[in-house]
């Protein structure tokens, strides 16, 4: 599943960004989950670090796009932004927030299909490693950079992703040294969090993708140092 964000104030700009992206979806065959924000200011405050894409316009009211990239670029420094502009002249500024590209309205889809599989590429260089959720009645695949943590209660561990939750019988030792190269920590007995998703510390507990996990009093110095050494390493 990917994550795209739609940052534009005219509706029939948005929809047939929309269009062209679900038409890509079936060539493709890749899962998208689109959403819309009809300005820069209701996407920035309330971002989550839940987006793969972003198709930012540049002219919009409340505040234009590229303040918006700016502010962006403060919370989350690697996702891909893909300026939609009436006017060249503002996307050339694109290098102060190291956008991916720029398309020009009224946008087609040959430079919207030439962008989108640039970004899918930079998004499967960047996905970690694949693997395989298994239970008795399904199969799931996921990319690490999906998941934001790994629980287990009652025998059961349960994978929090970006698509949801899955829940399996297993052992989350077995999941610890899975994922142990992949910037993955064990804060408690119970949580394998993804340290790419961690947003702030608050007191014995971990915000990871909006939720709080405990840290466990014995393993708390050792996740702050694992956590130090991935910030200075980039955060990637």
């Amino acid at each position: 599943m990917i994550n795209i964000a739609v940052v534009e104030d005219t509706r029939e700009h948005a929809e047939k960004l929309n269009e062209f992206i679900m038409r890509y979806a079936k060539e493709q065959q890749q899962e998208f989950f689109v959403e819309f924000f009809e300005n820069g200011m209701d996407f920035v405050s309330d971002y989550g670090h839940k987006t793969d894409i972003v198709f930012m316009d540049i002219e919009m009211p409340h505040m234009n796009g590229m303040d918006c990239a700016l502010r962006l670029r403060k919370i989350d420094e690697n996702v891909p932004i893909i300026f939609v502009t009436s006017t060249v002249q503002y996307a050339v500024r694109g290098y102060e927030v190291d956008a991916l590209g720029y398309m020009v309205k009224p946008v087609t889809y040959f430079p919207f299909k030439v962008l989108m599989d640039k970004v899918i590429a930079k998004l499967k260089l960047s996905a970690g490693n694949e693997f395989c959720i298994q239970s008795r009645d399904f199969t799931k695949r996921i990319f690490t950079r999906d998941l934001f943590y790994v629980e287990i209660t009652d025998h059961y561990l349960i994978y929090h992703t970006k698509m949801g939750e899955y829940r399996v019988i297993g052992k989350m030792k077995e999941v610890e040294e899975q994922l142990s190269s992949f910037n993955f920590f064990r804060c408690s007995n119970s949580h394998l969090v993804n340290l790419l998703y961690v947003e702030e510390i608050l007191d014995d507990k971990a915000v990871v993708g909006g939720e709080k996990i405990f840290i466990s009093r014995r393993r708390k110095k050792e996740f702050l140092i694992a956590l130090n050494q991935f910030l200075q390493k980039g955060g990637h």
